[in-house]
């Protein structure tokens, strides 16, 4: 995916501000960012549930994603199954196994059971098994670990892990240490910008690199307000 000078406003107010960066096809970008700068709209342009004022965004031709949003939401008079099965078919899946997706995000003793009545710990449960299901190239996730168990987060890490070989994973996450692991790329935001993208490696800390941008971006703004 390119995106090309990207921006978007609400109410007179500027949300994304000249947003230019060309994503991986394969691999995890985690982005980060205080509240209100940007992630969660960012996402949802991409999943084209928002229409941005100008820009643009490029896709490859066989491109698919599929959007994990937060808090999560489901059709409340359908079941686990259902929902499952209505995910499946919005995405054009021909044949997927309901079956081994619930049993390995442990919702098989859910599996009749209205998405309503769902505690907050299996309604977690059945978004990432609708990520699953969806079998889409791209996997936007905003705010992925919230209300996350400790074995759902084992199996979450483990299934993430199989899939950056095949898919674009892009996540939105103030929770910096638990994904330290798995990012390939680290994208920061601020004030509805993107202050840099760079490769993340082993050791890297997730709160060093934010800092670190977020200085030198207050850094470059000095700079301009003393040439004026």
């Amino acid at each position: 995916m390119k995106i090309n000078q990207l921006c978007l406003s609400r109410s007179g107010q500027e949300i994304l501000q000249n947003i230019t960066v060309e994503l991986p096809d394969t691999g995890v970008v985690v982005l980060l960012g205080a509240n209100g700068a940007g992630k969660s709209s960012l996402l949802q342009v991409m999943a084209g549930l928002l229409s941005p004022d100008c820009g643009q965004l490029n896709f490859s031709p066989d491109h698919s994603c599929y959007l994990l949003p937060e808090p999560a939401v489901f059709y409340p008079y359908l079941s686990v199954k259902e929902q499952l099965q209505f995910v499946a078919q919005q995405m054009r899946v021909a044949a997927v196994d309901i079956e081994p997706v619930m049993e390995r995000w442990g919702l098989t003793a859910m599996a009749n059971r209205l998405t309503r009545h769902l505690s907050l710990g299996f309604r977690q449960r059945l978004s990432l098994a609708q990520l699953d299901v969806s079998a889409a190239s791209m996997l936007l996730m905003d705010e992925p670990l919230n209300g996350m168990d400790p074995q759902v987060m084992q199996a979450f890490m483990q299934q993430v892990q199989a899939w950056k070989s095949q898919k674009s994973i892009i996540m939105a996450t103030h929770i910096m240490q638990d994904m330290e692991s798995l990012a390939d790329w680290v994208v920061v935001m601020h004030q509805g910008e993107l202050v840099t993208l760079r490769r993340h490696t082993d050791g890297d800390s997730f709160h060093n690199i934010y800092n670190q941008a977020i200085n030198d971006w207050q850094a470059s703004g000095d700079v301009m307000d003393d040439g004026r």
